[in-house]
C-alpha cells in the first residue's frame, strides 16, 4: 500500500491538527513503506504543526480590549476595540463615526512574533492595507499604509491604562535648556515630555521614536550654537510635537540654525505652532529653519498659525521626501530661491491652507536650480528676480507674480523652460490683468535657454531692467528658443526682441490679447520667424512691427496671419539678399521704406492666389517713402505683387519720388500693380536694366512707368 503523503503547510485550525493525528496514525498502521520514509513523513507533519501553533500563538498574545491612546486624529482616541482570532470589533467608538460592532481591524495575520498585517477600516468604511507592531512595553503601534487622519495609532491593553487625572504619568517637564547632549526616550504615558518655555538646544538632542512632547502656550524649540536635532521616528512610531490643546498657533514652534548632518526629523508630526517667532524678529512658523543644513523624511506639519515650513538663504537639504504640510493660516512653505531646488515636488503635499502657494521670498537665483511641479503654485514677489546661474523649470510648474515682478536673466544665468503638451510651464499674475507683472528679460548667449511649452500671461507692466523697452518677453542680447507657447494678455508687445540677438528656435508659438503688438523685432529676427504655423491674432496692434532697419545676413520673410508693419521713418537698408515669400504683406509708416544697395538682392515672387502685398498703413496716395534698388543681379525680381502708397520722398538722397525707383543695376517686375504713388508708379534710371511684363498702372501722380 502506498504512503499516504502530507505537503509542508501552516495549517491553522484544531480541527486540521486532529485530522493530522489520525492521518499519522493511519500511515504508521496501513503502511508498507520502509521505517525512513515513515519517519519523514512524520517530521514534516511535526513540523507544520509546530509553525501552525507558533502563528496561533502570536495571534493570542493580540487577544484582549485594546484602548487607542494616541494617533495624528485625536478626536477618535478613546475608542476600545476586542480581539479575538483574526478580527478586532469596535466595543466603544469615543468620538469617531465609526459603530459599535463595527470589524475594525480585518484579516489579522502574523508575520512574526512583534509584526502583523492587517486590513483596517478607514471612516470612508473601506478598507485599507496596515501593520501592527507589538512592543516591548505591551503597547501596539499602527500604521495605515493610507496616509489620513488616524493612519498613525498608538493603543494599550484597556485593563493596563489607568492614566492619572492630568493625564501626565510618567511625563517629564523639560527644563528651558539642554546644554549637554540628551536623549529623550519613549515610556508608557500618553504624553512622554512637557515643554512650558523656549527650550534652548545647545548641544545635541536625540529625540527616539514615539515621543511625545507636549508644548504648553508660547512655548518653543530653538537648536543652535552647538545644538542639533536628531527626531527620527518609524512608521509606526512618529514622534510628535503637538500643542497642549489642539489649537492653531497654541505654541511657538521649531527654530533650527546649525548646520549639521545630525539635524534630522524622519517621521515626525508637528502640531498647532506657529504662535509666534522663536527668536525675535522671525516669522511665525511651525519649523522654522535660519539657513540651517537638514534632512526631513515623511514629515506631517499641520494646524499652524503662521508659516508650515520656513526655509531662509542658506538653508540645505541633505534628505527632503514625503512632507505633508496642511490647515496653516499662512503659506504652507516659504523659501528662499535657492532652497527650491530641494523639493521633491509631486511627492509632498503643500494643499488645504488658507494661503495655498509655495511662497519664494526676497533673493535671487544664483546658483544652479531646478523647479519642481508641485500640487500648488510657485508665488515669486513683487520684486525683480535675478537668474545668474543656470534656472530649469520642470513641466507642470505654475509660477505666480505678485504685482510689478520680474524675472531677469544675465551674468551667467540661462533659463530653461521644459513644459509638454500636456503639462505646459504656467506664468501668470496674481491678477489676471494686463501688465500686472514685468515678464522675463533674457541678455545671455546661452545654449541652455530655451522656453518650451510656456502658458505666460498678466505681464508688461515696465521694463525688467531700467531703461529697456517693455514687453511680456524682452531679448536683449544672446539667444534663447521660443517653442509651443502661449503669450496673452499682455499691456505692452508679446516679445521685443534687439537686433542683437537670435533665435536659436522658433516654432508653433501663440501671442495673442496684448495691447502693443504681438512682436517688436528687427528684420534680422523677422527672418528667424515660422510663417503660419504661429498666430498673432487678437491684439490690439495685429501686426508684426519691424522696429531696427539694415540686415546683415540672407533672410527669408515668410507669410504670417497678421501683416508685418514697418516702424516710422525706418529704411530697411538691404545689403544682402532678401527673401519674400508669397503671401506676405509689408505695410509701411509715414516716412518708412526699403532700400537695396551693396550685395543687397530684392526677391519677391508672389503667386496669383498668394500675392505679396507693400503697402501704406493709411490707404492713401503717397504715405510711404517707397522702394530703392541699385544693384546688378539677375534675381532681383518683383512677381505677383502689390505696390500701393508709395512715392512720399525719396528713399535715399536726392532721387525723385517713385512707388519703385530702379537707380541701377537689374530689376525684374512681373504681373504686378503698382498704385497710388505719390510721383511715377516705377521710375528706371538711364544706367538700370529694367525688364517688366503684365504689370498694371493706375492711379500714380506722375504716371505708370517713367524713365
Amino acid at each position: 500500500m502506498k504512503l499516504i503523503h502530507f505537503e509542508k503547510a501552516k495549517l491553522k485550525s484544531p480541527m486540521m491538527m486532529a485530522f493530522l493525528g489520525i492521518a499519522v496514525g493511519a500511515t504508521l498502521f496501513l503502511s508498507s513503506c520502509t521505517q525512513d520514509e515513515v519517519i519523514d513523513t512524520i517530521e514534516t507533519i511535526e513540523e507544520a504543526i509546530e509553525e501552525t501553533i507558533e502563528e496561533e500563538a502570536n495571534l493570542d498574545n493580540l487577544t484582549g480590549n485594546w484602548i487607542r491612546i494616541a494617533s495624528n486624529n485625536p478626536g477618535s482616541d478613546g475608542m476600545i476595540i476586542e480581539m479575538s482570532g483574526t478580527t478586532g470589533k469596535l466595543v466603544d467608538k469615543a468620538g469617531s463615526g465609526f459603530q459599535v460592532d463595527d470589524i475594525k481591524w480585518n484579516d489579522i495575520k502574523a508575520i512574526d512574533s512583534e509584526n502583523y498585517s492587517h486590513q483596517e477600516l478607514g471612516s470612508d468604511y473601506n478598507y485599507y492595507e496596515a501593520t501592527m507592531l507589538l512592543k516591548a512595553d505591551d503597547t501596539l503601534r499602527i500604521s495605515v499604509g493610507s496616509s489620513g487622519a488616524g493612519n498613525t495609532q498608538k493603543w494599550v491593553r484597556e485593563g493596563e491604562y489607568t492614566p492619572e487625572p492630568d493625564g501626565q504619568a510618567n511625563t517629564e517637564t523639560l527644563d528651558c535648556s539642554i546644554s549637554e547632549a540628551r536623549t529623550l526616550t519613549n515610556g508608557s504615558a500618553e504624553i512622554d515630555y512637557i515643554i512650558d518655555c523656549v527650550i534652548d538646544v545647545t548641544a545635541p538632542l536625540i529625540i527616539e521614536p514615539g515621543v511625545v512632547i507636549q508644548f504648553n502656550e508660547n512655548a518653543g524649540l530653538g537648536v543652535y550654537d552647538n545644538g542639533t536635532l536628531t527626531a527620527i521616528g518609524t512608521a509606526a512610531e512618529p514622534i510628535v510635537f503637538k500643542g497642549a490643546t489642539s489649537t492653531s498657533g497654541l505654541w511657538r514652534g521649531i527654530h533650527i540654525e546649525t548646520r549639521s548632518i545630525s539635524n534630522t526629523l524622519e517621521h515626525v508630526r508637528i502640531e498647532d505652532a506657529g504662535s509666534n517667532y522663536v527668536y525675535c524678529c522671525n516669522e511665525s512658523s511651525s519649523l522654522f529653519l535660519k539657513g540651517a543644513k537638514i534632512g526631513l523624511k515623511n514629515i506631517e506639519i499641520r494646524n499652524g498659525n503662521g508659516i508650515g515650513l520656513y526655509a531662509g538663504v542658506n538653508s540645505e537639504f541633505d534628505s527632503y521626501e514625503n512632507i505633508r504640510i496642511e490647515t496653516h493660516a499662512e503659506y504652507p512653505v516659504w523659501a528662499a530661491p535657492e532652497v527650491l531646488t530641494y523639493l521633491d515636488g509631486m511627492a509632498s503635499d503643500y494643499s488645504n491652507n488658507d494661503k495655498d502657494y509655495i511662497f519664494v521670498n526676497d533673493g535671487n537665483f544664483g546658483a544652479t536650480t531646478r523647479i519642481h511641479k508641485t500640487n500648488i503654485p510657485y508665488l515669486f514677489e513683487g520684486k525683480v528676480y535675478d537668474v545668474t546661474a543656470a534656472l530649469t523649470i520642470e513641466a507642470g510648474v505654475e509660477i505666480v507674480f505678485q504685482e510689478n515682478g520680474g524675472l531677469g536673466v544675465y551674468d551667467n544665468g540661462s533659463l530653461k523652460i521644459s513644459g509638454n503638451a500636456n503639462d505646459p510651464v504656467l506664468m501668470r499674475g496674481q491678477d489676471a490683468l494686463k501688465g500686472f507683472w514685468r515678464g522675463i528679460h533674457i541678455e545671455t548667449n546661452k545654449i541652455d535657454n530655451s522656453l518650451d511649452y510656456l502658458h505666460l500671461s498678466d505681464a508688461g507692466s515696465n521694463y525688467v531692467y531700467c531703461c529697456n523697452g517693455v514687453a511680456s518677453i524682452f531679448l536683449k542680447d544672446g539667444q534663447t528658443s521660443i517653442t509651443n507657447s502661449v503669450i496673452s494678455n499682455g499691456k505692452a508687445h508679446g516679445i521685443l526682441a534687439t537686433k542683437n540677438f537670435e533665435f536659436s528656435g522658433y516654432a508653433n508659438n501663440t501671442i495673442t490679447t496684448h495691447e502693443l503688438a504681438p512682436l517688436n523685432l528687427s528684420l534680422g529676427r523677422v527672418g528667424e520667424l515660422d510663417g503660419r504655423s504661429s498666430s498673432y491674432q487678437g491684439n490690439n496692434q495685429e501686426f508684426i512691427l519691424i522696429s531696427d532697419d539694415g540686415s546683415t545676413s540672407e533672410l527669408t520673410i515668410y507669410p504670417t496671419d497678421v501683416p508685418y508693419l514697418v516702424d516710422d521713418s525706418t529704411v530697411l537698408d538691404i545689403t544682402e539678399r532678401l527673401n519674400i515669400e508669397a503671401g506676405v504683406e509689408i505695410v509701411f509708416s509715414p516716412n518708412s521704406g526699403l532700400g537695396v544697395y551693396d550685395n543687397g538682392i530684392l526677391n519677391a515672387v508672389g503667386t496669383a492666389n498668394d500675392p505679396i502685398i507693400f503697402r501704406g498703413f493709411e490707404n492713401s496716395v503717397g504715405y510711404w517713402r517707397g522702394i530703392h534698388t541699385e544693384t546688378n543681379s539677375a534675381s532681383n525680381i518683383i512677381r505677383h505683387a502689390e505696390i500701393r502708397n508709395a512715392g512720399s520722398n525719396y528713399v535715399y538722397c536726392c532721387n525723385d519720388k517713385a512707388g519703385l525707383i530702379v537707380k541701377a543695376g537689374q530689376m525684374t517686375v512681373e504681373n504686378s500693380v503698382i498704385t497710388q504713388s505719390g510721383g511715377c508708379g516705377i521710375l528706371v534710371k538711364s544706367s538700370a536694366n529694367f525688364t517688366g511684363s503684365g504689370n498694371d498702372y493706375s492711379n500714380n501722380t506722375d504716371g505708370g512707368l517713367c524713365n
